[in-house]
């Protein structure tokens, strides 16, 4: 692997051979010195790879790229952070993940590289067998005729990661991160919808704060000029409303901006397509705006006096107005705390402990779906709104016949049930509804 210039060829040599004559044991003392010239640089070039101590690091010092575990876990990522906030944290506040659906052991770690081809590919690399085996790659090559320093990469200050060749003493770009963003949306990312593709640039959250996988939440680009926040690719349940001219209809708080955005761009193309980006006023102000593991689109900041991230927005406000926040058979109580229904309990004690409740609940007891089952009245819960208008949907008069039509379908599981009257000066009427449902998620207490 040649991941060093020459001048550090002829250092680490020095190094060496004042090892061998001090019999002084300074080893460690090498690798350190190898991994802060690594780090000094934004740039690799083909042929040149990184390994598990090494890292990229942009011009301005923003932003590092490099192998990292989150959390506790023993998986290793390749991804992009804020290095300075990283230094004081002791934490590392991710932005991107190449190979996030395709971690690598803690016992391939040390033979990983991650490696710049001399096609202007990307791969990481594990070593098996004595063979290099692939676990992610950018599948970019270009056709161009070139020799290797022809083809580098480079990180920016904006966090894009970016493969370019060079021509006639013009660079082209091969391939850039910002063209696969994975949960964030940084300043200078532009996302928008392609109206010739009919496809919309999309988000993913994390599954949880140590697993950068795909997440049951995505943010989502339509052709109607919004954004919206789904649920397990088939329900949404947050929209922004349409872009007006200065801010989406239900971000009001863009028009504010907090004094750190300077400019929105919203650029509309003649063949319906569209993109959308922002950018700061101070470019080297920590700023992500990203969907949270909760579902949620959040806006932070890093404040130097607090010395954490401060929230400037967050939509939907609530955590409880995420759908499916709980799972299945739970409900989302006021303080944001996902509870199992009585009769159910955690159905992954685990995950909820990395808040991850997307597992719901089970049963403690499996019905018999006999005269032996019973109903547990609960009040005060408020369902979410397609349970109104379910194909499930029932009209009876009395509660009495929702119960028996749920206890004689044995996919029913629970049943609710409310009574909506009117009145006049003449006459009165009322109408009774009930709702017969297998599985429900998006219940909250109110």
């Amino acid at each position: 692997m040649n991941t060093m210039s020459t001048p550090f060829r002829a250092l680490r040599l020095i190094a060496l051979l004042l090892y061998i004559l001090s019999f002084a044991p300074h080893h460690h003392h090498s690798i350190s010195t190898t991994t802060a010239a690594i780090a000094a640089h934004d740039t690799m070039f083909a042929g040149q790879s990184l390994t598990i101590n090494q890292t990229l690091v942009s011009r301005n010092g923003k932003f590092e790229l490099g192998f990292f575990t989150p959390g506790n876990s023993k998986k290793y990522y390749i991804g992009i952070w804020f290095k300075q906030v990283a230094a004081i944290q002791k934490k590392k506040t991710v932005v991107w993940v190449a190979n996030r659906n395709n971690p690598i052991a803690t016992d391939d770690s040390f033979s990983s590289e991650f490696k710049l081809l001399e096609n202007g590919g990307l791969v990481l690399l594990i070593l098996v067998s004595s063979s290099n085996i692939p676990v992610w790659s950018t599948n970019s090559t270009t056709s161009r005729a070139m020799n290797d320093s022809s083809v580098e990469v480079v990180l920016g200050d904006d966090a894009n990661l970016v493969i370019s060749s060079s021509s006639n003493r013009r660079r082209s770009v091969i391939w850039q991160s910002f063209d696969h963003p994975t949960n964030a949306f940084l300043p200078g990312l532009k996302l928008g919808y392609n109206n010739v593709t009919k496809k919309g640039s999309k988000l993913t959250s994390w599954r949880n704060s140590e697993d950068p996988s795909d997440g049951i939440y995505s943010f989502e680009w339509w052709a109607d000029r919004s954004f919206n926040i789904i649920w397990n690719n088939s329900y949404k349940f947050y929209t922004s409303g349409v872009w007006n001219g200065r801010f989406f209809g239900s971000v009001p708080e863009m028009n504010v901006g907090h004094g750190l955005m300077s400019s929105f761009e919203f650029t509309s193309k003649e063949d319906g397509s569209y993109e959308f980006t922002y950018f700061l006023s101070n470019k080297s102000l920590p700023l992500n705006t990203f969907l949270d593991t909760s579902g949620q689109m959040k806006s932070i900041v890093w404040s130097t006096e607090a010395r954490d991230w401060t929230i400037i927005w967050s939509k939907p406000l609530r955590r409880c107005q995420v759908y499916g926040v709980c799972g299945a058979f739970a409900v989302c109580s006021e303080n944001n705390i996902c509870q199992c229904l009585s009769g159910f309990t955690q159905r992954y004690p685990k995950d909820w402990g990395f808040l991850d409740y997307s597992g719901g609940c089970v049963r403690k007891t499996s019905l018999q779906c006999s005269n032996g089952d019973s109903f547990t009245k609960m009040s005060n819960i408020r369902l979410p709104d397609q349970i109104s208008t379910s194909a499930n949907a029932l009209v009876v008069d009395i509660a009495k016949k929702c119960e028996l039509a749920c206890l004689q379908n044995c996919s029913c599981k629970a049943y609710a049930y409310a009574t909506n009257s009117s009145s006049s000066s003449t006459s009165s009427s009322s109408s009774s509804s009930a709702v017969v449902f297998g599985v429900c998620y998006g219940m909250q207490i109110y």
